[in-house]
Order: structure tokens, then sequence, then C-alpha cells
């Protein structure tokens, strides 16, 4: 019998399917769920040792011989602190230790909680790989326990063998620990790892000849064209469609970039291209498309491509993770295919809904002129956007493929994109780029005391304020927005740019002026130039959500056009599936 515990459950669930099933038992209350449910099921193989400074050498000593992970579990408290010395003893000789503590509420920690000591991260130093998981609740704990068990056990024998500890909740009543009403131990989701010696490519070219593939290319600046090819072959050869914006730098006309559909229609418009399998490489994915809960993570399994085997389960659904590059992985399934397999329906099906996208009359804001700029910029040049809006509307733009693009994606912040860009720029003499708005330029002005090479283009635009927070607010629900929030100002960057001789600046206040000097920005100049644009935030605000606002109307009635077509040529109980898929 087992447990109804949820975590306990997914702990017995994932370790049998990791094929771990040695345990060496000290006795206790709080891990008392974990070792009936595990002695009751012949999967397991169970020790008893009460002390646990010796059940932790025994278990030690068990998996040196039997070079395979053992497992040690105790209750909460000073029981856990025994483990360190061998815990230490398996750091040092790379042998595969898993800690299992058992631990209390920790909210009561140091105000009258019994046997309640701070257990999270005890062993940092002396283990590989180290997690809390919390006692669950709902679908978020849910998801982050099991993927916090799966990271951990993976991570055991993942570059180099040795010691983990998972850290569990077990503050229940102790009839609740005591009950064990369950026949069945239920199966929670595994993420298996796969090395490049121990792929069975045939085993995965049949996983996927029949599927509607989404590959989701993440940030890397070193994308290399080697790369692409691969991914086009294997567009060209399966029923695929290759997502990129602008940061996974693999441009090319047969790859889409989702960030102007992932901003304007929602999770419940797009079932019309959701696919079956999402092959995720690269690293950090900008594009609002990743949020789309329904797209992307009901019923829908990821794969994931990391050298580093780094996990990425954003999606909360990845079932395989290869620990090897993306080279590496499209270069051997590209050996399986063959030209039988080749259907463009499900590219088709995105590119109908990109072809929907319409922009409003732009006016001078700095939708605009985001857009127009790119189209000027030199091919072989670098550009790097700073954050927010100039991130989001230069992945609207049409950027050349031999542009290189850039931008600090990872924590999202509004500091240092002018630092890292002059770093950028300072290893190269092609023209670089920088698209930044005024208080982010201001934030980082102090790199402006640096020495400035001649290929800095610095395009700053100033609506004298952070005009994101008028797109998120508006003055209509905070009329004191622009007091603090928006941090409205009156500075000039041609001030700001004087603190350094070697700047040329330029200006404009409408689009005559704009077009005037944009074919002095983009040519080669003897110094570094600023090119200061003066726009609204709320004329900038409002042209975003009508471009928004436009286009979810336009797909509400492309859907409407289609159930109407298919009602004329199918039957009722095709329509009304149709209708439900679309709905």
């Amino acid at each position: 019998m087992y447990s109804d515990i949820p975590g306990v459950q997914i702990l017995l669930s994932l370790l049998k399917q990791n094929n771990i099933k040695h345990l060496v038992i000290s006795p206790g209350t709080r891990n008392t769920p974990l070792v009936h449910s595990a002695e009751c099921d012949s999967f397991f193989k169970c020790y008893s040792i009460v002390d646990e400074r010796s059940a932790a050498f025994f278990a030690l000593g068990l998996s040196e011989n039997l070079d395979v992970p053992v497992c040690v579990t105790c209750t909460a408290a000073t029981a856990t602190c025994n483990y360190m010395p061998a815990i230490k003893e398996a750091y040092e000789r790379n042998i595969q230790l898993i800690a299992l503590t058992a631990d209390q509420n920790n909210y009561s920690r140091f105000h009258m909680g019994d046997q309640n000591i701070n257990q999270i991260d005890m062993y940092t130093r002396y283990v590989k790989y180290s997690v809390d998981v919390p006692k669950i609740i709902n679908k978020d704990d849910e998801w982050y326990f099991n993927r916090s068990v799966n990271e951990a056990l993976i991570n055991l024998n993942t570059n180099g063998k040795g010691p983990i500890q998972i850290n569990y909740r077990m503050d229940y009543s102790m009839d609740y620990l005591s009950y064990f009403p369950e026949k069945k131990l239920p199966k929670t989701r595994f993420i298996k790892k796969y090395e490049l010696d121990d792929v069975n490519w045939n085993e995965l070219y049949n996983l996927i000849k029949d599927k509607k593939i989404v590959i989701f290319c993440g940030s890397d600046y070193y994308s290399n064209d080697d790369v692409k090819k691969l991914l086009l072959y294997f567009q060209k050869h399966t029923n695929t469609v290759i997502l990129g914006d602008y940061y996974s730098n693999i441009i090319d006309q047969n790859v889409i970039n989702p960030s102007i559909i992932g901003e304007v229609y929602k999770d419940k418009e797009i079932n019309l291209i959701k696919p079956d399998l999402i092959i995720i490489i690269g690293s950090v994915i900008y594009s609002p498309i990743k949020s789309n809960k329904t797209l992307f993570s009901s019923n829908v399994e990821s794969w994931q491509i990391s050298p580093e085997c780094k996990l990425n389960d954003g999606f909360r659904n990845v079932k395989k993770i290869f620990k090897m590059t993306s080279y590496d992985f499209f270069k051997h399934i590209n050996d399986k295919l063959n030209d039988n397999d080749y259907s463009d329906s499900f590219y088709k099906s995105w590119t109908d809904i990109i072809n929907l996208v319409k922009l409003p009359n732009l006016k001078f804001t700095n939708f605009y002129i985001i857009l127009e700029l790119i189209k000027y910029i030199p091919k072989n040049s670098l550009v790097h956007m700073s954050v927010l809006n100039a991130i989001r509307l230069s992945n609207y733009a049409k950027i050349d493929k031999n542009i290189k693009c850039f931008a600090n994606i990872g924590a999202d912040g509004i500091d240092g994109a002018l630092s890292t860009f002059l770093g950028q720029a300072s290893k190269t003499n092609d023209l670089c780029f920088l698209i930044v708005g005024d208080l982010s330029y201001m934030y980082d002005m102090n790199a402006l005391f640096n020495s400035l090479q001649s290929n800095i283009r610095i395009f700053v635009i100033n609506d004298y304020c952070g005009s994101e927070f008028h797109k998120n607010f508006g003055l209509l629900k905070i009329p004191t927005l622009n007091k603090h929030t928006a941090a409205k100002h009156s500075t000039n960057m041609k001030d700001v740019s004087s603190i350094n001789n070697n700047i040329k600046y330029l200006s404009a206040t409408n689009e005559e002026e704009f077009l005037i000097n944009i074919e002095k920005f983009v040519c080669k100049s003897d110094k570094a130039i600023v090119f200061e644009i003066f726009t609204d935030a709320v004329d900038n605000a409002n042209k975003l959500k009508e471009f928004w606002n436009i286009n979810q109307s336009t797909f509400r009635n492309f859907k409407s056009k289609i159930i109407k077509k298919m009602s004329n040529v199918v039957s009722s109980n095709t329509k009304e599936k149709i209708k439900r898929i679309l709905k």
C-alpha cells in the first residue's frame, strides 16, 4: 500500500523510472510515508540502519561496490546533519549518494517548532546538486516538485558523478503520515537524459515522423550557418515550423518570428497552429508566445537540446533532454529522414496567420521609427536592443539575415545595455547599432566616459519617461504615473552625450528631420554618432494598443470565415468538431 501524499508518490515514481532501487533507512516520523510505501513495493531493496551517520557510510559502500545510485532517508532536524561526513566523502570520490531529507514547515522554524532546523542547502559545498521542494498544494507546486526532483536525478551523473540532496516537506498530522490508501503508485513525468553515444536514432525518428513539430530557437549569439542548414533540411523533410526571434540569430525566409503573433493573439485563438512536439534549442527565448499555455503546454511534449544538460522547463512538458549540440542532434536525426516524410501543411497554417497581421497608421511614434531605422541598417552590422519596447518593436521589423542581433534578455533589465553594447563593438570594425530608450541610456551613462570607436551608432528614443508604464497602466488608471513610476524628466540626451568629445550628435522631432538624418547616421564617420528621436509616451502606448486591437479583431474574423466555409463542405458532426477545435 502507498501513501497518497503527492510528494511521496512523485519521489518514489521517479526513483523507479530512474531504476534507483536501493534505500538505506533510518527510523523516524517524517520519512514514514516514504519508507512504508517503499517497503511495500517489491521494486525497492530496503536496508535498516538506526544511526544516520553509519547508514550514510553503509550507502556509500553499497553505491561504490555496485556503481549505482543509493538513497539514504531519515527524519527531520539533527538526523539530517549526521549524513554530512559520508556526503563529503562521496563528493570527493564521485559516488552517487542521494540524501532524501524529510523536513518540517519552515514557517515555524525558530518559533517553537519542534525538530525544525534549517535543512535547505545544508550540504551545499559537498553535493553536485541540491533541491528544496515544497509541500504540494496546487498545480504549480506539483510542477515545481516534479521538475526539481528530475533535475536533481539528472545531475547525479552529468559531467561526472556525485551526491545530491532532495529536501522535501512532510509537515502533516500523525494520522495522515500513517495513512496508506493507494493500491497502485501513480506514474509521474520522467525526464529522460540522452547523451550522444546512447541515442537510438531510429527510435527517435519513429517518434517524430508523423508529428506536427515546432523547433523553438532560443538566443544564440554564435549561431552558425551549418546549424541553420541542418534545421532547414529537417524542416524540408518533416511537418515542421521553425520559430526564432532575432536573438536566435537563425534568420531565414523559412524561419518564422513568432513575436508578432505572440502579443496579438491570445491562448484561445491559436489552437489552429498547435504542435504535437516542441524541440527547444539555444538558451533564452524572448518571444511572448512562449507564455501561451494552450498552444505549447497542454498535451504537448517538449524535447530539449542542451550541451550543458541544463533543463529549461518553461513549457512544463519536457520529456527528453539531449546532452549534445544542436548540430550533433540534427546531423544524426537528418540521416534518418526521407523525402516521403515531407508536408508543409503545418508551416502553411502558421504563415496564413502571420500574413493576417496588419499595421495601423504608425505616425511619428517609436513603432514607426524603429521599423524605419532597421530598413537602413547595412548588412553585416551588429544590432543591440536595450529592453522592453526596443526588443519588442525590433522583432516586428524585417531584419536582414546577415545582421547579428543581441539583447540582455537573460535578466531583461534596464541596466547595462550601453556598456554591453560598447563591449561588443570594441571587438569589430563593422558598424554597431544600439537601440535604447532614454531611461536605459541615462542609467548607464558612465559608459560614455570610455574611449568610443567610430563604428558606434547609438539610437536613443526619448519620450521623457518610461513609456512601458504608459502601456501597462496609463494616466487614466494612475494619474500620478509620471511622477515616480514612469520617472518623467526633461533631460536632453545631447547634454548627456556631451561628456565625451568623440561623439557626433543628431536629432529629430518629426518624420522629415528623421529622414534627413538617418542617412548620416548609418554611414561611416570619424566619430561615434548618437541619434536622438523625440516622441510622446502616450502616443507610443496608444499606437501599440491600437496595433494589438486591430489584429485581434482580424483573427476573430478569420476564424468565422473558416467555420462558414467548412459548413458548406463537411457533415454536421465534423463541423461541430472543427468548431470545438477553433474555440
